[in-house]
């Protein structure tokens, strides 16, 4: 156990801190990783080792192993007893899985930079329905947190961790704290009792509300909101950042407050990540924790309280952290005050409350939200952010590939889909399957090796554009899965369109006379004949070129892009 001290210990018992300090230590480490196995995170891959290592997922040493997740995904316990609500595990393909044994080492990979190493202790195959339905209790593919698991990897590699290299943000790092500091520094201004709120979205006058209400039992406050991957049409953290700023300054006591960030991903699990969020917060060192009305819900999968109602189910020794539980928080015209149902007689017409689709409405039209609901300079913010967004940000870029079969339309969607977004005074790359033969990928063959070689290194290209704001199209074959689902973890943001047509289609359009070709056994492996094509299980987008135009198929690519906020959508005025 941890030494005693006036904080709340970390849940159970010991706070993890898997970095390595010692320099010479890291070096040799760091050498040993460039010989070994190398697994490229994904953003979430990234954000749990970050969680694992620095013991904001205490007692958590690494990646669950089998027991561990069977016990989790079942009991919400670990199979030592131990609280824990979500399985934190890492994904992999059949491919990389099958070149590993028990007790290898893997260099865990961002960015080409070794980050850490694992020990496999544990190679296992999820039954991803079961965790699906017991998670987030649906699995409905249209829940964020469904179609993330249901496009991982179909293999869990599970083993303890090292981290040997530190991870380098693009933004926010002035609020990176470790829970090893925040604990030094709630110690350092006395504070015994500590109150977190969690959020992913701007601080309006209800968070305000419940903020000052808790602030009166306990010592001080921890902003902690979350900065990790969230949904597309989630305010972007920087803009947050700074309507945190802006109200903590002037409306809290500054002596009686912190603000720090949050690094995990979001799963939009509902009450079992209300648990893992009050976990993350005890080991942080707060002993309260502030849970609202549909707490890390998404849609209408979970009851409007059901994140409050499964800490019913622990007791102190199992979880030491207090929720403080609210109920939805409003301004009443007639009341003039915050109040809830609770403490309200009048009705709805008395009330002012906005959807989170009418407060998007009026700030991209850049109307002032009520001063009831939120503080106009946090108002002020999101206006300028969402009305400017393309002249105070770098556009933000993401890689589209377009498989199918030769002779689908990819090339012909991909052009058009590119001359409609330079139109739009957007910065796109196209790289075309015939130049990229030619040049990057020359001396390649058809094996399977050597085409799946040939995309990762389009891939990569692609990588490089978009994390540098381009919106980069590559339209190739693409036959196996494997390799896509590489591409779509290494890069991201990632988007997959599958151009479907009819083989017996295809063959019409080839101009070539590739297909004639290969039937007559000229040309041998050629996809579509005697060469398989996987075709895509989740894909962004479904182009069914025999049963739609050019102009449809684009439009439905167009309106993807939209609907994940890599562009904006086109605002048509109404005739007068």
């Amino acid at each position: 156990m941890e030494a005693k001290n006036d904080l709340i210990s970390p849940h159970g018992g010991k706070l993890i801190d898997l970095y390595i300090p010692d320099e010479k230590v890291r070096y040799d480490l760091l050498e040993k990783a460039k010989i070994l196995p190398k697994l490229e995170l994904d953003e979430r891959g990234l954000a749990d080792l970050e969680c694992i290592a620095t013991g904001i997922y205490s007692p958590l040493t690494g990646f669950l192993g089998e027991k561990d997740y069977n016990s989790v995904v079942k009991n919400m316990r670990l199979a030592d007893g131990t609280v824990w609500p979500i399985p934190i595990t890492l994904a992999v393909d059949e491919d990389f899985a099958s070149k590993l044994n028990i007790n290898d080492e893997i260099s865990l990979m961002w960015e080409e930079t070794h980050i850490g190493l694992m020990r496999i202790s544990d190679i296992y195959r999820p039954d991803k329905k079961v965790e699906a339905i017991n998670i987030y209790k649906t699995d409905d593919n249209i829940h964020p947190g469904v179609t993330e698991l249901y496009r991982s990897g179909n293999v869990y590699l599970g083993g303890e961790i090292k981290q040997i290299e530190e991870i380098h943000h693009k933004e926010i790092n002035e609020y990176r704290f470790t829970p090893k500091i925040t604990r030094q520094i709630f110690t350092k201004k006395s504070w015994k009792t500590v109150v977190a709120f969690q959020t992913r979205n701007p601080i309006h006058r209800a968070h305000e509300h419940l903020q000052k209400i808790a602030m009166e039992y306990v010592d001080g406050l921890f902003v902690n909101p979350l900065v990790g991957f969230t949904k597309k049409d989630d305010i972007p953290s920087h803009v947050r950042m700074e309507t945190y700023k802006v109200i903590l300054n002037n409306y809290y006591p500054k002596e009686r407050t912190f603000l720090g960030v949050y690094p995990a991903n979001m799963r939009y699990a509902g009450p079992r990540e209300a648990i893992l969020h009050a976990i993350s917060r005890q080991n942080y060192g707060c002993s309260h924790f502030i849970v609202g009305r549909d707490h890390a819900g998404v849609g209408d999968y979970y009851g409007t309280y059901e994140a409050q109602e499964i800490f019913n189910q622990f007791s102190k020794d199992d979880l030491m952290i207090t929720p403080i539980k609210f109920e939805y928080a409003f301004y009443c015209k007639l009341c003039e005050q915050m109040v809830t149902k609770r403490t309200c007689p009048h009705g709805k017409d008395a009330h002012i409350f906005l959807s989170g689709t009418k407060v998007r409405e009026m700030l991209t039209k850049g109307e002032m939200l009520p001063r009831e609901f939120t503080r106009p300079e946090v108002a002020m913010i999101l206006i300028d952010s969402v009305n400017n967004k393309r002249l105070k940000t770098t556009q933000k870029g993401v890689t589209i590939l377009f498989t199918g079969l030769s002779g689908s339309g990819k090339t012909t969607i991909s052009k058009a889909v590119a001359e409609e977004l330079k139109k739009r005074r957007y910065k796109v790359e196209r790289l075309d399957a015939d130049i990229v033969r030619q040049n990057l990928s020359k001396g390649l063959g058809f094996s399977k090796e050597d085409r799946d070689e040939n995309i990762r290194r389009v891939g990569f290209v692609c990588h490089l554009l978009s994390r540098n704001g381009t919106i980069a199209l590559m339209a190739n074959i693409a036959p196996y899965i494997s390799v896509r689902e590489e591409i779509r973890q290494r890069i991201g943001d990632f988007m997959e369109v599958y151009v479907k047509c009819p083989v017996e289609v295809c063959e019409t359009r080839d101009l070539k006379g590739l297909y004639a070709k290969a039937r007559a056994g000229i040309i041998k492996g050629f996809t579509g004949v005697d060469d398989p094509y996987e075709e895509p299980q989740h894909p962004e987008v479904v182009c069914e070129t025999d049963k739609e135009t050019v102009e449809e198929s684009v439009q439905k690519v167009l309106d993807k892009i939209v609907e994940l906020g890599y562009i904006e959508p086109i605002k048509v005025k109404e005739p007068i």
